[in-house]
């Protein structure tokens, strides 16, 4: 498109926001550059972003109807071409024409200065994808005319689509005069020309034009000289050459191949383009490029013959045979979020892999490629995580990046994978915070080289950016953050050391400006050891002092060596032993305690000897635990702590004296544990130590005397029968336990002879514990053995006991356990049925009665009467009367009325009768006899009036529900024949035409009283129904509401007539009350509720219906996107939300059963789908044989699981002319 419109002076020059006065389905949003041939502007829609290109229109004469119409042509063509992005839309006006496209955030020549840079793989990538593009319009007749970088866009998935179409500009262009290329195609004022230098041509050719040239500057090109157009078509190798300099300038990273003053020297042979062909490393496409910008056309190939040329050349394999199918099932519009394309992708993980990595070749250039090509997939991944709606989908997501994190290199790791995992440790779901902790460490773990740019990423970025999940208010995530923090801080300490060692071999190298430069991080190497103990050594702190004893459990139990490999001795003492020593004062976690026993042998391992005074009274207090399961977590840990020689020989013999009379302990495992600590003593000590300091102390556990100690299975065949569990138990939970074990040793001296004789105990409990004993078969040999174990059992006693009053003491501060007995909370019940009292004659109507059966639980509930300071005398002549007699102490009077009040003692409002209207009061109640009724006053509890409103509620629901079932029974659906002699009137009821713009929708109130209806142009109007019974044709409305905005799409009533739900297009959902009045005035409206739905996420409201379920009065609205949600009016919340499926569709209507327990969705492809509301599931669908989009939904009156559809279906061939009718479908809908 040309002509000499720089010869035009325009009369004004107007801004681009101020031609979107004329379109209303676009609203601008932001410039995005302007230059003499167009002005262009991003715009919002309701689909998404969209770039207008807008052609001012100095001249009117101008012929743009011609390129409109080729305009979509092309959008025709290019249908299928999916690497392809014509212009979707095109408008004229008087002003303007405007072109529409959907909006794509970076074009090629702003992607290949952003980081993360492209690396090789990705700019082959790109380039398959651009000749792919130019092959696909190629084939389908289009020629481009201008493919330059900012024509090709690349989205954050590194899919390349070709844009902005030229067909409108001109083929050739004069050599001698640079007006019409700065006009038409120098847009970016970079001087950049990538147009084929055959499409130069001499100046002379346009001598007809040069008459009518008013200034040098001035465009040789004329638009409106119909011959133009014909003198040269854009053919194929024209874009073949552009498609090359922006290979080239993708290769060079930004250089670009030609200038004007370049293209057109090379044009005539005094320019060669080898400079820049050189700085392409890569040979293969070095040659493409080359070939693709030879000067003469008939040397240029076509895209598909290039295609084919470079097959396991310039480009991989995998391209043509996995990742251009694949990745191109992502560019349909199938795919609409981020979660559907990261199921599909892990769907196909295996598969995926398989043909990325599956066959292993020895050429270091394949495994390459092999690698990278799963950078390619990384990248439609990571483009997809900070779009992500659901914890499944985020999961899932980090399950991917763990499963390809192995087979990446360590740049895309750090660069690509590393951010959006701590982006994910800032998610809202707790899941989903501490599952990427998780994947963090294990990709961390994989790094075994730190690029030189990255020597400083954990200590300024990766630990700062978790630092906030050690105070993180879920457990799960300080959980998580526990379980791995080991293994980040040896990764971090592993990094540095790897900085280290590449500073100094840096240092050796004879370099000395590199070497001033790394001397630095060199010197510094303590210090920043320092600064990164110290921040871990904060976290670690936090998480020893964590309220929750599983997250203290998960960190001794997850590398606590690797933290005092860390830290180092000192710190490994001072911080960590002094923080793990407090978990054994814990005494009702044994897990706890039992977790502590595990880690400290590697913790004293490294501490040292030195330790072991510390941790003897420790140990020992693990040996006497309440919990025999810790016993034997302490018994395992004397054993490796012996065997590691930290253990002095005194502490040795004191724990060996200790631990023999395990020898005999019921429990098999702490016998085993006694055991291997008895052998590994044996092993330890000298034949001298063993026969004098340790048999000792064995013999009275065996049955005969040995001499392989140091042998397990020795041992155990030489011991004796443990103690029986049941004695053991038995005496363990005795109270009296210490008098047991002094009769016990009496009894053992008499046996011994120390004691000549051994008296009865005489307290009767111990006589009856040790009857007990002996009947359960306690043998002197028993005996022996409980008092060895007298010491532990004693102190085991004894701690049992603490805990039990620990617990006591813990019980009320236990989360998630609420006592209600001690909170002093009594259950209420009252009976929702009110029984009907029979008065003895019509006088007792208007009598008090008295309830001598309410107890003081219904009085505490209800209200009573009680003194008054303030006497109030009784007004006379309201025709009640009270009998002193029956007025009694502490009994209620009632009445007849279910206010349950007497009416001389209220104020409110009176019927005929005497019956108080409202407000309804509680009972009132008289304590004694001796007081006159005038000296009482009313006590209203809210409890009964809610109840009483609640009452009512149901009888009015269950009233409206018998009438509504009434009258569909009623109804006749039958399809009967007219009357005899009856003819159709064809009478006007009424003409109604006070909308200016479509009416939407029409809804009439439940006791069809009014109906409203709802308009594009934005107001909301409510029709008398009875007027349209009079003679007149003519009726207004008796109310307009206009303050939503938008157009508004549909409405409904809710609670009969008294609200209704409005919704418009632009996301805002409104609920009115309305007020009615008498005729002739009219009924007043105003907003009592409202919400605004998120255009991009939600969509706006296509449908939506109310019902009452009792507990809920629900809105229920459907989203274009999607979304079926139930609003709670009484809440202001959602009751539930449901998610279609828009493969079946977009949602048109949708309609609810009576009963509320299922609700039936139509499509825009003719589908209905059923939702069980029971458990919110799909359930099945049903799809119409035309796929014709379905207009509107309705429950059948009379079979409740059947559903009306109307669908509009058009029919050609039936008649003389294509007709379009209206069916209205009754579809039989079984739900269940």
């Amino acid at each position: 498109m040309g002509n000499q419109l720089a010869g035009i002076a325009p009369s004004q020059i107007l801004s681009v926001d101020s031609y979107f006065s004329d379109i209303h389905d676009f609203e601008y949003d932001k410039s995005l550059g302007s230059t003499r041939f167009f002005k262009v502007a991003r715009a919002k829609h309701r689909e998404g972003l969209v770039v207008v290109k807008v052609f001012a229109i100095q001249d009117p004469t101008l012929p743009l109807t011609s390129y409109k119409q080729e305009l979509e042509e092309l959008k025709i063509r290019l249908h299928s071409a999916q690497n392809c992005l014509p212009f979707q839309k095109a408008t004229l006006s008087e002003k303007a024409a405007m072109l529409f496209r959907q909006y794509v955030r970076d074009n090629l020549y702003d992607r290949i200065s952003t980081r993360p840079f492209l690396n090789n793989i990705e700019k082959r990538w790109i380039a398959f994808q651009i000749l792919t593009a130019v092959d696909q319009a190629h084939k389908s007749g289009v020629r481009h005319g201008d493919i330059k970088t900012e024509n090709i866009m690349v989205t954050s998935w590194n899919w390349v689509l070709l844009t902005d179409f030229a067909s409108f500009k001109p083929t050739y262009l004069p050599e001698d005069n640079p007006a019409d290329f700065n006009y038409f195609f120098d847009t970016s004022r970079r001087r950049t020309c990538y147009i084929a230098p055959e499409r130069f041509v001499d100046g002379s050719m346009f001598a007809t034009e040069l008459e009518n040239i008013r200034d040098p500057s001035t465009p040789l090109v004329d638009l409106a000289n119909s011959n133009q157009r014909t003198r040269g078509e854009l053919k194929r190798a024209m874009d073949i050459f552009s498609a090359g300099c922006v290979i080239a300038e993708l290769f060079t990273e930004g250089v670009p191949m030609f200038d004007l003053s370049q293209l057109l020297a090379y044009r005539n042979g005094h320019f060669s383009p080898d400079q820049v062909l050189n700085k392409i490393e890569d040979r293969s496409i070095r040659e493409l490029v080359t070939q693709m910008v030879h000067r003469e056309p008939d040397k240029r190939l076509a895209a598909e013959d290039y295609l084919k040329q470079q097959r396991n050349n310039a480009f991989p394999e995998i391209f043509y045979t996995f990742l251009q199918p694949y990745m191109a099932q992502f560019a349909k519009e199938t795919f609409v979020s981020a979660d559907e394309r990261i199921l599909v992708i892990r769907k196909d993980l295996d598969n995926i892999i398989h043909n990325l990595c599956g066959h292993d070749r020895t050429e270091k250039a394949e495994g390459e490629t092999k690698e990278n090509g799963l950078v390619i997939l990384v990248s439609v991944i990571t483009s997809c995580l900070q779009t992500l709606k659901y914890c499944d989908s985020k999961l899932a997501a980090l399950e991917l990046i763990l499963h390809l994190a192995p087979r990446l290199s360590v740049e895309i790791l750090l660069d690509r994978i590393t951010p959006y995992l701590l982006h994910f440790s800032n998610d809202s779901v707790p899941r989903v915070r501490a599952e990427s902790v998780r994947t963090l460490t294990k990709v961390l773990a994989l790094v075994k080289e730190v690029p030189r740019n990255d020597i400083n990423i954990y200590p300024e970025y990766i630990l700062p950016g978790i630092a906030h999940l050690a105070q993180d208010e879920a457990t799960i995530v300080r959980l998580a953050y526990a379980e791995n923090i080991a293994l980040l801080a040896e990764t971090a300490l592993r990094f540095l050391e790897l900085v280290q060692l590449k500073n100094l071999n840096m240092e050796n190298e004879p370099n000395g400006e590199e070497m001033d430069e790394t001397s630095q991080p060199s010197d510094n190497y303590d210090t920043e050891l320092q600064a990164l103990h110290e921040m871990v050594q904060q976290k670690v702190v936090t998480l020893l002092s964590d309220p929750e004893n599983i997250v203290k459990q998960t960190l001794m139990e997850n590398g606590i060596t690797r933290l005092c490999v860390f830290f180092g001795r000192q710190k490994a003492n001072d911080v960590l032993l002094s923080h793990m020593i407090t978990f054994l004062n814990d005494k009702n976690d044994w897990h706890l305690r039992g977790a502590f026993f595990d880690s400290i042998v590697g913790v004293a391992a490294y501490v040292g000897w030195q330790s072991s005074s510390i941790l003897k009274p420790l140990l020992q207090q693990g040996l006497s635990d309440a919990e025999e399961f810790v016993i034997y977590k302490a018994l395992n840990a004397l054993t490796c702590m012996c065997q590691l020689g930290l253990l002095q020989k005194p502490h040795i013999y004191e724990f060996a004296c200790d631990i023999a009379p395990f020898l005999c302990h019921p429990n098999l495992w702490i016998r085993y544990g006694a055991v291997g600590f008895i052998t590994v003593v044996a092993q330890y000590l000298n034949i001298a130590d063993v026969y004098c300091k340790l048999m000792p102390y064995l013999n009275p556990f065996i049955t005969q005397p040995i001499i392989q100690i140091d042998k397990e299975i020795v041992l155990l065949s030489v011991l004796k029968e443990p103690v029986s569990r049941s004695i053991f138990d038995y005496v363990l939970r005795s109270k009296d336990i210490t008098s047991l074990f002094r009769h016990l040793q009496m009894r053992q001296k008499k046996r011994n002879g120390a004691l000549p004789d051994c008296p009865p105990p005489e307290d009767p409990a111990i006589a009856q514990l040790l009857k007990k004993l002996l009947s359960q078969g306690m043998t002197e040999e028993e005996e022996d053995k409980l008092l060895a174990l007298k010491d532990f059992m004693l102190k085991s006693n004894k701690a049992k006991a603490n805990i039990v009053d620990q617990s006591h003491l813990h019980d009320s501060s236990q989360k998630g356990v609420i006592d209600l007995s001690a909170l002093g909370i009594t259950g209420r019940q009252v009976d929702l049925v009110k029984t009907k009292q029979e008065p003895d004659d019509k006088r007792a109507r208007k009598h008090v009665k008295q309830d001598s059966n309410v107890n003081e639980e219904w009085k505490s509930m209800f209200g009573s009467l009680e003194p008054s300071n303030i006497s109030q005398p009784i007004p006379k002549g309201h025709g009640q009367t009270t009998d002193p007699e029956s007025i009694q102490a502490g009994k209620p009077l009632r009445s007849e009325s279910s206010a349950g009040i007497c009416a001389a003692l209220s104020s409110s409002p009176q019927t005929s009768d005497g019956t108080v209207v409202q407000p309804r009061k509680p009972t009132i109640q008289v304590p004694s006899s001796s007081v006159s009724p005038s000296a009482y006053q009313l006590r209203i509890t809210t409890c009964k009036t809610e109840l009483q409103q609640l009452i009512q509620q149901k009888r009015e629901q269950c009233n409206a529900e018998r009438i509504a079932k009434q009258m569909m029974e009623n109804a006749e659906w039958e399809s009967k024949p007219p009357p005899p002699g009856w003819r159709p009137k064809g009478l006007l009821v009424a003409h109604l035409h006070e909308h200016k713009s479509a009416v939407n929708r029409i809804r009439v109130s439940d006791e069809h009283s009014i109906f409203a209806t709802c308009s594009n142009d934005g107001t909301v109007k409510i029709w008398n129904s009875q007027k349209m019974e009079g003679k007149t044709t003519t009726t207004r409305s008796i109310l307009t509401y206009s303050r939503i905005g938008g157009h508004v799409k549909t409405l409904t009533f809710c609670q009969g007539s008294h609200y209704l739900a409005i919704a418009s297009d632009n996301g805002a959902i409104q609920l009115l009350g309305i007020e009615a009045s008498k005729l002739p005035k009219s009924p007043k409206i105003h907003p009592i509720q409202s919400r605004s739905l998120d255009l991009k996420d939600d969509g706006c409201v296509v449908d939506m219906h109310h019902f009452n379920s009792g507990a809920q009065s629900v809105l229920a609205y459907g989203t274009v996107n999607g979304s079926l949600v139930g609003w709670d009016l009484r809440s202001s919340s959602n009751a539930w939300t449901l998610k279609h499926d828009l493969k079946l569709g977009l949602i048109t209507s949708f309609a609810v059963d009576i009963h509320q327990c299922w609700l039936c969705i139509g499509t825009s492809n003719g589908t209905m789908a059923c939702w069980d509301m029971r458990f919110q599931l799909p359930i099945s669908s049903h799809s119409h044989p035309s796929k014709a989009r379905i207009r509107r939904l309705l429950m059948h009156p009379v079979y409740q699981s059947w559903v009306i559809a109307v669908f509009l279906v058009l029919c050609l061939g039936k008649g003389k002319r294509g007709s379009s009718y209206l069916y209205s479908t009754t579809v039989p809908f079984l739900a269940f």
